[in-house]
Order: C-alpha cells, then sequence, then structure tokens
C-alpha cells in the first residue's frame, strides 16, 4: 500500500441483539486468533464493492476487537461494530529511531518440490523441523521457534529497513489453524507472535513496509505490525 493510511479500532458491539449473534459472527468457542469469522467481519468493513482488491490488513488484539491499517476509511452498513474515528497514519521516522513493536505473522519459506514445478510455501518452522528425527522434533520444537522465527524477522528487516537484535524480540504464539473455506480445499497456516524493539534503518523503505505488510496469510489477520515510540 503506497496511499494515505489510516488506523482504525473496530469493537463487536456488546448490545443485547449482537451478543445472541456472537457465536455465529466469531465462531463457537472461539476458533483462535486468527480465522474466517473475523476475516469476514472485517471484510464488511470494506466491501463497498464486489471487485473490490483487499487494501487493508487488520489484526483481532482479543475477542471480538480489531486492529485495521486500511487505505480507505472502513464503513460499517450493518451497524455491527463501535467503530472509532480512523485515525491519519503517517508517522515521522528517522534512521536510528527505535520502535516497540508487535506483530503476528504468518512465516513462510517456499520451496520448489521438483525441478519443473511451482515453488511453494511452508510453515518455517515445520519446515526447519523436517530436518531432525521424528522422535526429537517435539523437544527441539521450542529452540526453533525462537531461532527460525527470529532469522524470518530477521529477513524481513534487512528488506523492510529495520532491524532486531536477538534479545530485543519476544517470540511465542506458535500455532497452527485450518480455515474452512466455500468450494474450496480448506486453508491451513501458522502463526508466530513477535514483540519487542527495533530501530529504523531506511524510514523510506520501512513506512511502505509496515503498509503492506508482513509475511503470508494476510487476508486472516496476519502481517500488520503495530508500532509506537520505545
Amino acid at each position: 500500500m503506497t496511499e494515505p493510511l489510516y488506523l482504525s479500532r473496530a469493537c463487536l458491539r456488546r448490545d443485547a441483539s449482537l451478543q445472541a449473534l456472537a457465536p455465529l459472527l466469531l465462531g463457537s468457542g472461539n476458533s483462535g486468533p486468527v480465522g474466517q469469522p473475523g476475516h469476514h467481519l472485517v471484510w464488511s468493513l470494506f466491501a463497498d464493492d464486489a471487485d473490490r482488491r483487499r487494501d487493508f490488513l487488520w489484526r483481532e488484539m482479543k475477542t471480538g476487537v480489531f486492529f485495521i491499517l486500511s487505505a480507505r476509511h472502513p464503513r460499517d452498513p450493518h451497524a455491527l461494530f463501535d467503530l472509532a474515528e480512523p485515525k491519519p497514519f503517517s508517522p515521522v521516522l528517522a534512521d536510528g529511531d527505535r520502535l516497540a513493536f508487535s506483530l503476528r505473522a504468518n512465516p513462510v519459506v517456499r520451496r520448489r518440490e521438483q525441478p519443473r514445478r511451482r515453488s511453494t510455501k511452508h510453515d518455517v518452522v515445520m519446515d526447519a523441523l523436517r530436518a531432525h528425527p521424528v522422535g526429537e522434533r517435539a523437544g527441539r520444537r521450542p529452540d526453533l521457534i525462537r531461532e527460525i522465527g527470529f532469522a524470518w524477522l530477521d529477513r524481513q528487516g534487512r528488506k523492510a529497513g529495520f532491524a532486531v537484535r536477538p534479545n530485543g524480540v519476544r517470540i511465542d504464539g506458535y500455532e497452527q489453524l485450518r480455515v474452512a473455506r466455500r468450494g474450496r480445499p480448506p486453508m491451513s497456516f501458522s502463526t508466530l507472535d513477535f514483540s519487542g524493539v527495533l530501530t529504523v534503518t531506511d524510514p523510506a523503505a520501512f513506512l511502505p513496509a509496515l503498509g503492506n505488510g508482513f509475511g503470508a496469510a494476510k487476508a486472516y489477520g496476519c502481517g500488520l505490525m503495530l508500532v509506537r515510540r520505545a
């Protein structure tokens, strides 16, 4: 996204009529922090045209509470949300600025299984675990989440104008999710939660990267990096 951006907070309304519908809107028992119900709810705020392409990122901070970064103001024609006035998102940054950040991402690596086939996306953690014997994988997973997760974030930073240090980043919340899709095979993906402090190394690259998001599965609540002054 290169257009002017807006940051919005949308909370599913708590009046009695909507609370009765909440299990249908959000999924019974809550299917996790990312998933199809949130995807449809947030899309309803931008679905003014059947041919629209997604021009927003979002994250469900807790059940029914969404942060949204978008190129357009969200609109709520069905009165589902308490929708705060969108705020222009145009931070003024300089080389060397330190920012606290929070990111839920779907980190992937591309692999070509056969020479003539297109490369496919693979969960970075499961991709790394395949190098270890099956019996050792459960024990190796916590360390690999940290190691592979940080390596992925470091690569993102080198392309997107920021730097992170291993002792300045917390990585947890690894989760594997499966989302049903109408008329299509279910989509499976994983998420990692990153938080900590980063240093801006190239503001001209960093700001567009924030608008574009990081990793895959952005339609399903991944990729939005929230930042504030550290």
